[in-house]
């Protein structure tokens, strides 16, 4: 998105939606060359992010973070989450023998994985195509049995967000910084509900971000059963 220059809200005003589509096709298919299984988060920009992107919003929110993005923001503007699934359905028909996932972002309902499955219901996704979510909210920690009953098939931590909103810190003020800590005893009991009640739904679990490079995280989630790490290069081998 960011090397097309245009921000997805340009995409809708001009009514070009297949050229978004394109965009978004071409940088998955380069990424899926490499790869038998990738998953793709669907867009996730806050108000503070890629302003300088054609058609951007020049306004920022007060608090971009707790603001209108992640699948609230695909959600409002459907043009763009169905864009986005229907160029992960193109590169899944170009490529039946591997296994692609959509990934939604900032969930806090159950509604929002039920609207997410119609959309891409109704662009009729091939079987090489499965649902999931990251796990980036209190709120999701909380139904996550529920979304586990609504038919997803992974997960993905995201920690930085996790740990800012249980700990009501913002990831992104200075004077507060010392209190973040993606250790702390409150984000680790979320970790292990997630795992322990996607396990039993058999829902694949994951985790993205700093988080995962840290050893102690990484100690943490191998005894809590998770399915996958993904970490710093730099720290892969050890």
């Amino acid at each position: 998105i960011a090397e097309g220059g245009k921000h997805p809200l340009k995409f809708v005003k001009e009514g070009k939606m297949q050229d978004y589509v394109k965009l978004i096709h071409k940088g998955v298919k380069k990424i899926a060359h490499y790869f038998d299984e990738i998953w793709i988060r669907t867009s996730d920009i806050r108000s503070d992010e890629y302003r300088h992107l054609e058609g951007a919003p020049q306004k920022v929110e007060g608090n971009p973070m707790l603001g209108d993005h992640g699948v609230r923001f695909s959600l409002k503007h459907k043009d763009i989450m169905s864009a986005e699934i229907e160029a992960i359905k193109k590169v899944a028909e170009e490529n039946p023998h591997k296994k692609f996932g959509v990934m939604v972002p900032q969930v806090i309902s159950l509604q929002e994985v039920q609207e997410t499955k119609r959309i891409a219901a109704e662009l009729g996704i091939p079987k090489n195509v499965v649902v999931g979510i990251m796990v980036e909210t209190p709120a999701a920690v909380q139904i996550i049995e529920d979304i586990c009953k609504e038919g997803i098939n992974f997960i993905s931590f995201g920690t930085n967000d996790l740990t800012q909103y249980t700990l009501a810190i913002d990831r992104g003020n200075e004077s507060v910084q010392y209190l973040y800590n993606e250790l702390s005893l409150a984000v680790f009991k979320q970790l292990s509900r997630v795992i322990r009640e996607c396990k039993s739904y058999k829902v694949e679990t994951s985790i993205c971000g700093q988080a995962g490079s840290k050893k102690e995280m990484v100690e943490f989630l191998v005894k809590q059963g998770i399915d996958s790490l993904s970490v710093n290069a730099d720290m892969a081998k050890e």
